[in-house]
């Protein structure tokens, strides 16, 4: 590991996937940051009196994105300007990126946030470097599952032989809920999170024409308010067909 690039699917995954990862790991590492998605859902979405904002909401999460990255010491980075919920509507557009980054900056290692049904973005960012196996490693971090119907916290739903974990110290603990905050425009999507551990692994080989795992995925938990801005109305099939008709499957 000498030159990373560090996929996040929304600014934001970079501390609740990483946090210590990158703190402890990685930062004597030539690391760049693509943030896939802006973050803000599309503004057809949104409440029709929030749709004068989605500037301004944009604007805010950016200003958030590079706090946080000043923190971690991160000094370059990319991103799309891409909804958050539409990386599936661009796969082969994100791959082509992956690729061109791969080969510019001499990538040697990928992260990439784990197919765990947590949400459909990280479910199709691990899709999109899955494909990127052959010519860089690649490596994922868990973020959050309902496996089994229960919150689960940088915990992969498949534990396997390979993974790291990283228990974190009271202190190490405290200093992530401080970097968290720094995200207040999503404190109301961040306040699940239990903050014992990091894990990342060698990119497991998912079949990625089934659902990350049986049951209820945890961005379906509310889906019979799928009215609401907030709640993911695709379903895990919709999310799959767009892979699967994808020009890199």
């Amino acid at each position: 590991m000498k030159n990373i690039l560090f996929v996040a699917a929304h600014p934001d995954d970079e501390l609740v996937g990483a946090t210590f990862i990158i703190k402890n790991l990685l930062q004597k590492k030539n690391i760049i940051i693509f943030f896939l998605t802006n973050g803000v859902i599309s503004k057809e979405e949104m409440w029709f009196w929030n749709k004068k904002k989605y500037k301004e909401k944009k604007k805010i999460r950016d200003e958030e994105m590079k706090k946080s990255l000043k923190l971690l010491g991160i000094k370059k980075f990319f991103k799309q300007d891409i909804p958050t919920r539409k990386l599936k509507e661009n796969i082969e557009r994100t791959f082509e990126k992956i690729n061109l980054l791969v080969k510019d900056h001499k990538i040697d290692t990928i992260f990439c946030p784990a197919y765990e049904g947590g949400h459909q973005d990280h479910d199709v960012s691990n899709f999109i470097c899955s494909r990127l196996r052959n010519i860089t490693e690649v490596y994922e971090y868990a973020e959050y599952n309902f496996s089994k119907g229960r919150i689960n916290c940088n915990k992969f739903v498949k534990s396997t032989k390979n993974e790291i974990t990283i228990k974190l110290s009271e202190k190490e603990k405290k200093e992530k809920i401080k970097f968290l905050k720094i995200y207040n425009s999503e404190k109301g999507n961040l306040n699940y999170l239990h903050l014992n551990e990091e894990c990342y692994r060698k990119i497991y080989n998912y079949d990625y024409t089934k659902p990350p795992h049986h049951g209820k995925l945890f961005y379906r938990r509310f889906s019979f308010f799928s009215w609401h801005p907030r709640v993911d109305s695709d379903t895990p099939e919709i999310v799959i067909k767009k892979i699967v008709n994808s020009e890199i499957f």
